[in-house]
């Protein structure tokens, strides 16, 4: 029998914290489709069943279109039966809606919740406490998934941590989590294996590089495989500045960087390292200029000054004058005088930085 295990699909996010209204509403329509994108996946790998470990959707009252559009896609699939664990983000979303659930999903209530697929067991409870492992019925000889939502804790010492060390010798083979965004396992046990899927798809730049699902096979749970799927990525790029001598070397190096990338992704540029005095750095203007370049774009200047302020110590200049002036104010802090003096010589400089 094989498995797909996803989770945070978040689906009728607004994205408005993170996209401009015009990005957030092209996005938000593909992202409404991706849970017909991870049935069609699903049957393509003949799978029998797929888990969603938690925030199916964003918040605890979706749009209702949203809903039917879920339950449809779900009904429509009686090929598959869904095993879908409520998490932190959606509440009682689904079971509150008063709305029919189709016959081949399955929900796990707030304390463990046990349904049986081709002779595996799948436990799940949606309400975490410290001894919940205690009251976990597993029968080690059979093959067990268990399905939690929450942080990667190695004990239950926060309200929703799992406790990855207090499942320990529980017969666990596979625990289907959910809550971090990022792929990653944990070892409970020399049996079992703790694994998040992290989001399949990404919303903004806390879920970079490749997004997609989790293959089981139930003949060997230990075996999973992270399967990537096609469609936008978030990607962080830093630009080195040291190697820009004027303004127009500093949009080649972030053009370069962004040819590294699809033009349908999206991407935040961080500019880093020493700058020249003289480089103005504006990161809107950059933005602008390139914004064709991807999808989406952020530029972010975390760049310092490549200056020693003992080399002005006796420049006689308008520009030495200038910088022994900021240098010596104690009322500043090291950031406020850089970008004193970042201002100060692109004015000396009539605006030649650029």
């Amino acid at each position: 029998m094989k498995i797909l295990h996803t989770s945070d699909l978040h689906l009728n996010s607004p994205l408005t914290g993170s996209l401009p209204s015009d990005k957030a509403r092209i996005r938000r329509r593909e992202l409404a489709l991706s849970l017909p994108k991870l049935i069609s996946c699903a049957k393509d790998s003949a799978c029998s069943a797929i888990i969603i470990s938690g925030d199916l959707f964003d918040g605890e009252a979706p749009d209702k279109r949203e809903l039917e559009a879920v339950l449809f896609s779900i009904s429509e699939s009686r090929e598959i039966s869904f095993f879908y664990l409520p998490g932190n983000h959606e509440g009682e979303a689904l079971l509150g809606s008063g709305l029919p659930l189709p016959k081949n999903l399955f929900v796990f209530g707030k304390e463990w919740t046990y349904f049986r697929a081709e002779g595996i067991v799948i436990a799940g409870r949606s309400r975490l406490s410290v001894d919940m492992y205690s009251s976990l019925e597993l029968n080690p000889a059979e093959k067990n998934i268990i399905v939690l939502h929450g942080e990667p804790t190695d004990r239950i010492s926060l309200p929703d941590g799992l406790g990855i060390k207090d499942a320990v010798g529980r017969g666990i083979d596979y625990a289907a989590l959910g809550h971090y965004h990022t792929v990653s396992s944990y070892r409970i046990d020399s049996r079992g294996v703790a694994v998040y899927c992290g989001s399949p798809f990404s919303r903004g730049f806390d879920e970079c590089g490749d997004r997609g699902f989790i293959l089981l096979d139930t003949e060997k749970l230990g075996d999973y495989k992270f399967v990537p799927l096609e469609g936008r990525r978030a990607h962080i790029l830093e630009v080195n500045v040291n190697g820009a001598s004027d303004y127009r070397g500093l949009i080649s190096l972030c053009k370069e960087s962004l040819s590294t990338v699809s033009p349908s992704d999206l991407v935040r540029l961080r500019l880093i390292g020493k700058r020249a005095p003289e480089l103005w750095i504006d990161t809107e203007d950059i933005r602008s200029l390139l914004s064709e370049e991807v999808f989406y774009l952020e530029v972010a200047d975390s760049t310092t000054l490549a200056i020693n302020p003992q080399d002005y110590r006796y420049d006689k200049s308008l520009k030495g004058e200038f910088l022994r002036l900021v240098y010596s104010r104690d009322d500043l802090d090291e950031l406020t005088k850089e970008r004193v003096i970042s201002t100060g010589l692109f004015a000396l400089l009539g605006g030649e930085g650029k």
